[in-house]
C-alpha cells in the first residue's frame, strides 16, 4: 500500500503565499468596494428647446361716450410656432449617493442624487400674432387684428435620482443608469398688447402692456451614463453625461384689461386676454464631480 506524505512548508513559505493571494486581490480590486459618497464639480448644459405653441384670445365690451355698443372677440394661433436655438451654459452641479460591489463579481450597483443648476435662458422672440374675430358693431362686423408679445423659456435647476449597475475596471467603474428627472422651467409672456382693425384703423383695444410669468416643475426620465476614477481610496472623479425630458404643464393665461377712451377717441374697451403656451425642453448635462467617498 503506498502512502502520500505531506511535504513540510515553513512559515516564510506561509508568509510568501499569503502576500502573493493578497497582492493579486489588491490588483483585482484596486478601490473600496462598498462606499457612499459626497462630490461638488462642474460642467455644461446644453437644453435643446423644442418647437412651441402659442395661442391668444381677446374678448372685448367696446364702449362709445360710456356706453356699451359692441361685444368682439378674436384669436389664433402664433404663425408660424416659434422656435429657439440651443442654449449651452455652466453648469454647476452637486451629488451624493454610493455604489457596491456585488458578491465576489467585477459587477456595481447603486444610487445617486445630482443637482444641476442649468442657467439655461432661450432667446426672447417677438411675435405677432394674427387674431381673427368679429364684432355685434353692425357698421364693424369684422374684429380682426393681431396680438403683439415676447415669449421666452428659462430652464433653471435639475434634480435627478439616478439607480445604476457598472463594471469595474482596474481604477474604477463604467456604469449607466435610468431613474427620474425633476427640472424647474420657467415660461415668459411679456409687453402683451392686443390690437384689432375698427373702420381700417389699427386701434389698441387692450391698453398698456401686461407680463406674465410662471414657473413649474416637470418630472421626466433621466438616462445616464459615466466613468470613475479612483485618486485614493478617499476620492474620485467622476465624469457623468445624463439626459432628460421633463413634462412640463401648459402655462395658461387669464387677466383683465381696462383701455377707457382717451384723447380725441370717443371708445373705450374693457375685456379679458386669454392665452396658453407651452414650455417643451430636452437636457442635456455633462459634469465633472470630485468626490470624497466615506
Amino acid at each position: 500500500m503506498a502512502a502520500i506524505c505531506g511535504m513540510p512548508v515553513s512559515a516564510e513559505e506561509v508568509q510568501e503565499i499569503q502576500k502573493s493571494t493578497q497582492s493579486r486581490v489588491a490588483e483585482e480590486w484596486a478601490f473600496p468596494e462598498t462606499s457612499f459618497f459626497l462630490g461638488i464639480g462642474l460642467g455644461t448644459s446644453i437644453v435643446s428647446y423644442d418647437t412651441q405653441y402659442l395661442y391668444n384670445l381677446g374678448l372685448s365690451r367696446i364702449y362709445k361716450n360710456d356706453e356699451l355698443v359692441a361685444i368682439g372677440g378674436a384669436d389664433g394661433p402664433a404663425m408660424p410656432n416659434p422656435t429657439f436655438p440651443t442654449s449651452k451654459s455652466l453648469a454647476p452641479a452637486g451629488q451624493l449617493g454610493f455604489y457596491s460591489r456585488y458578491k465576489e463579481s467585477n459587477w456595481i450597483y447603486g444610487a445617486k442624487a445630482t443637482y444641476s443648476f442649468l442657467n439655461s435662458y432661450s432667446n426672447k422672440e417677438v411675435l405677432a400674432i394674427p387674431q381673427y374675430g368679429t364684432s355685434t358693431d353692425p357698421s364693424t362686423n369684422s374684429f380682426d387684428g393681431t396680438s403683439y408679445n415676447t415669449y421666452s423659456i428659462d430652464a433653471k435647476n435639475q434634480f435627478t435620482i439616478m439607480p445604476f449597475i457598472g463594471r469595474k475596471y482596474s481604477k474604477g467603474y463604467f456604469y449607466a443608469g435610468a431613474g427620474l428627472g425633476l427640472t424647474d422651467v420657467q415660461v415668459n409672456v411679456d409687453d402683451v398688447v392686443g390690437y384689432a382693425l375698427l373702420n381700417g384703423v389699427e386701434t389698441d383695444i387692450s391698453g398698456e402692456a401686461q407680463n406674465f410669468s410662471d414657473s413649474r416643475l416637470g418630472f421626466g426620465i433621466a438616462l445616464s451614463a459615466g466613468v470613475t476614477y479612483f485618486l485614493s481610496n478617499s476620492m474620485f472623479l467622476d465624469l457623468n453625461y445624463t439626459y432628460s425630458k421633463p413634462n412640463v404643464a401648459e402655462f395658461n393665461i387669464a387677466s383683465p384689461y381696462r383701455n377707457p377712451a382717451e384723447g380725441s377717441s370717443d371708445l373705450g374697451f374693457e375685456g379679458t386676454l386669454i392665452g396658453s403656451a407651452t414650455r417643451d425642453i430636452s437636457t442635456n448635462t455633462i459634469l465633472l464631480t470630485l468626490n470624497w467617498a466615506f
